[in-house]
């Protein structure tokens, strides 16, 4: 039988992840991989292009400054892991996208366009992708599925193959409820699970 050391060394962290968007679920999302004990990612990218503002609750309460770009705040926290981008992407920098995984954290009617760039491009380089598909909820189950098949909000990326693996309530922002806490707590959760999931089955 292994010694306890030897079982240490083989989970020391390994792999690359690129967070794009450190918002309210960016934040939740790279605190959790940062977290991430005997494994989980050895790098983590962080692409986001904002500066924290006042109604950046979960920014502030973690330390951030009115006025700090997001992605170096968060950079702080652990600047041997984590390297903060203060770029949005855009058509022109997709270049810029690395690592094993990325975790899109930007949502909404005006980003279908680039999410679905984003998308393709990993798929071309079999970088694996995980976004989202519904915030908003007061006391909604949060699920993951394949963006191929969902009802909620993914559905409009019109994918025509499986692959992209979404989290989220499936509601939209037409149904009235407001973006929660705790749901983005769970999302995140489950981000971060089938995040570490593809980790182990690439270097196992």
């Amino acid at each position: 039988m292994e010694n306890v050391e030897n079982l240490e060394k083989k989970l020391r962290p390994k792999g690359e992840v690129s967070i794009i968007g450190c918002g309210r679920l960016g934040i939740r999302v790279a605190m959790d991989l940062m977290e991430v004990h005997r494994g989980g990612p050895e790098k983590i990218y962080l692409f986001d292009g904002a500066k924290i503002e006042r109604d950046d609750i979960v920014h502030r309460r973690l330390g951030g400054k009115v006025g700090d770009y997001k992605v170096k705040f968060l950079e702080e926290f652990y600047s041997e892991k984590v390297v903060g981008i203060p770029e949005y992407i855009t058509l022109d920098n997709l270049h810029l996208i690395k690592g094993d995984v990325v975790i899109i954290c930007i949502a909404g009617g005006d980003t279908i366009s680039i999410r679905y760039k984003i998308i393709e491009y990993c798929k071309e380089r079999g970088i694996k992708t995980i976004g989202t598909d519904g915030v908003f909820g007061i006391e909604e189950k949060v699920k993951v599925s394949d963006a191929k098949y969902t009802r909620g909000p993914a559905r409009y990326l019109n994918l025509k193959e499986e692959g992209h693996t979404v989290v989220g309530t499936g509601k939209y922002i037409k149904d009235g409820e407001p973006i929660t806490p705790y749901i983005l707590d769970e999302i995140g959760r489950k981000m971060v699970i089938e995040c570490l999931k593809v980790l182990n089955s690439i270097y196992r």
